[in-house]
């Protein structure tokens, strides 16, 4: 039997923890694998998710050790998250022996790397996008003082790179920049994109989008256009009231329902709804699939940079499961080609909007039921557990 340590600097309790890592993780570990989760919580989500987690968890061959994450003070505190993180996962080596750290983003591999030189494991790099540029060209880093920061994680990014024994980019395109960069050769990294559990985001169902919507106040007949994620960053809200009041012009009484854990500030409130009938609400994970199903169409949105070849949107596979067609904008990862693959996904914008008003006349309604098909096809959950029992295996000795 492998032993598996996974490092995430995410929490399980957190809603991506829910959608991007146990469902990957319970189902390897029916596998002959046994998984050893290290991650960081957050205190409030932690006191609240951990019994559901357990729950999750129970009667399957994973050990569950979290620590605390701390936020304050920026940088300072990553780093002894780092240190603590260290420590610990020397101390599972010496009970548990594992022979792989399997480590999800930067922070993580930090941990990673020093577990392969201390004790000779297999470390698996799980990049999950250009992190560093990311944080640069969303905002997070543009101050003069985060400059030294960017350019060490630019530095260590080289070396995870360079010492990892398996390398997972979310994109073929980010697998291209990699090799392009010379940063690893390409037979040492594999492409997986953020999947999709179809057992929570279900078929298309008429009564619960009728109930939904008389729950949150909407006619029943009118269009609905969903945005499902974060706001403020990377993801662009003057683009996104753009297209909606495009997408009202063709749809009059039209109705944008962002779906969305961001507390706004009441001016920003007060902007959004100024704008026409927007709706912002925040659901439980397993509840959004539901939410999805009184949509017309689904809505991605990212500023366009370097960083945004390595994005896997995880929300159009969650749209497509749930019958939606998607609005989105060229050069998001490895979209263009899925829009080409399947061609009746939604339709694709140009970045600066060109196009915007040819395209939202040219949105089309189409079979819920072939989206749900083009959406198994490439983001099945179980498409990602058998890659990365793959990886496990090929690693193991």
């Amino acid at each position: 039997m492998k032993t598996v340590l996974y490092i995430t600097y995410d929490g399980l309790t957190d809603a991506l923890g829910q959608s991007q890592i146990l469902p990957y993780l319970t189902r390897l570990s029916q596998r002959d694998v046994q998984i050893i989760i290290l991650s960081f919580e957050k205190k409030e989500k932690f006191e609240k998710d951990k019994t559901c987690i357990e729950e999750i968890i129970s009667n399957k061959n994973i050990i569950w050790v979290p620590l605390t994450y701390t936020k304050k003070p920026p940088v300072v505190s990553t780093l002894l998250d780092i240190r603590k993180g260290k420590g610990l996962a020397a101390k599972i080596y010496r009970q548990y022996k594992y022979s792989i750290v399997h480590c999800r983003g930067y922070v993580a591999a930090l941990m990673g790397l020093y577990l392969k030189n201390k004790f000779g494991v297999k470390f698996i790099f799980d990049m999950r996008g250009w992190w560093a540029d990311e944080k640069l060209e969303s905002g997070f880093w543009s101050k003069k003082i985060y400059q030294p920061v960017y350019q060490y994680v630019k530095k260590l990014e080289k070396t995870f790179f360079n010492k990892a024994d398996f390398i997972v980019s979310l994109t073929e395109v980010g697998k291209r920049e990699i090799v392009r960069q010379q940063l690893a050769p390409e037979k040492k990294i594999g492409v997986i994109p953020t999947c999709v559990d179809f057992t929570i985001f279900k078929p298309f169902n008429i009564e619960t989008r009728a109930a939904v919507r008389t729950q949150l106040n909407i006619p029943q007949d009118a269009k609905v256009l969903i945005y499902s994620g974060s706001l403020g960053g990377n993801y662009d809200m003057e683009m996104i009231i753009k297209i909606f009041e495009s997408f009202s012009s063709r749809f009059p009484g039209s109705y944008l329902l962002i779906l969305s854990k961001d507390i706004l500030s009441d001016n920003e409130l007060a902007t959004l709804k100024s704008k026409g009938n927007i709706i912002i609400t925040n659901s439980p994970f397993k509840k959004v699939t539901d939410y999805l199903m009184a949509g017309d169409a689904g809505l991605i949105i990212y500023k366009t940079a370097f960083s945004t070849i390595g994005r896997s949107p995880t929300k159009l596979g969650e749209y497509w499961a749930s019958g939606l067609p998607v609005i989105s904008l060229k050069g998001i990862g490895d979209l263009d080609a899925l829009y080409n693959h399947y061609h009746s996904g939604g339709i694709l914008l140009n970045s600066n909007l060109s196009n915007l008003n040819t395209k939202i006349q040219q949105l089309a309604f189409v079979d819920k039921e072939q989206l749900r098909i083009n959406a198994k096809d490439y983001y099945d959950v179980e498409r990602g557990v058998a890659f990365y029992y793959n990886v496990y295996d090929t690693l193991k000795d």
